[in-house]
């Protein structure tokens, strides 16, 4: 089943050119995931009463057009499967016209929100219905790999402010996104091409950690790394297309 949600796109989540930013995008993503799994009963609200909730593990989109402030879009997403342990989601942002602006795939696991340990997906998504259909070319998602980095290649420095963290007690994964673009613009990328971002959520951020934004290009294609207490928090490959 496709869970469609029309939005008008609000200025606040423009960058300076009035143009929806990609962590704001991918925000949105989540917005649309969570009132489909409050539709059919499986929302935060209701996972939480069990002391469950779910993480995002790995992602990747590709960014056609970010539209305009004020600009209406249609949000869709559907369940795409599962192998017991990772539940399958994709995205596709259209413009008012029907053109697709972006699309994406990412990978869910549900975990107990106590003990933080990984939750067998059986019996929890029941009542989503899977639509097969691919939003990209990515069938799968694997592991990234980084190239080596060094201290030359530390862009960002900061302790995780409170601001960034949301309901499951983490650094939400589109605040990484904007720590990840925040890198890239020193390093003068074009916001304007097309591109391809893909990352893998490793260690959670907490409050009060201490983190280090890490990037480097190579050819056409970006990689980042956000390092936290616990080592290695995200990495992330942006490639132009």
């Amino acid at each position: 089943m496709v869970y469609s949600m029309q939005q008008e796109v609000p200025s606040y989540l423009c960058d300076r050119t009035d143009r929806l930013h990609p962590w704001a995008a991918v925000r949105l993503c989540q917005e649309v995931t969570e009132y489909h799994g409050n539709s059919v009963g499986g929302g935060f609200d209701k996972l939480v009463q069990e002391n469950r909730a779910w993480v995002i593990v790995r992602s990747y989109y590709e960014f056609y057009r970010r539209p305009n402030a004020f600009e209406k879009v249609m949000l869709n997403t559907w369940p795409r499967g599962n192998d017991g342990l990772f539940a399958f989601r994709d995205y596709r942002m259209e413009g008012a016209d029907g053109v697709v602006l972006l699309t994406g795939t990412s990978y869910w696991s549900l975990i107990d929100f106590e003990r933080r340990r990984v939750v067998r997906l059986a019996g929890y998504i029941d009542a989503y219905q899977v639509h097969d259909e691919l939003a990209t070319d990515r069938a799968t998602l694997g592991k990234l790999q980084m190239p080596s980095f060094s201290d030359d290649d530390i862009l960002i420095k900061l302790t995780a402010p409170h601001s960034m963290i949301d309901h499951t007690g983490h650094v939400n994964n589109s605040e990484y996104i904007k720590l990840i673009f925040d890198a890239l613009y020193k390093m003068h990328f074009d916001f304007n091409h097309k591109f391809s971002l893909e990352l893998n959520f490793q260690h959670e951020t907490k409050p009060g950690d201490n983190v280090i934004v890490m990037a480097r290009q190579i050819d056409n294609n970006y990689f980042a790394q956000v390092i936290n207490s616990q080592g290695v928090g995200v990495t992330a490959q942006i490639s132009l297309i």
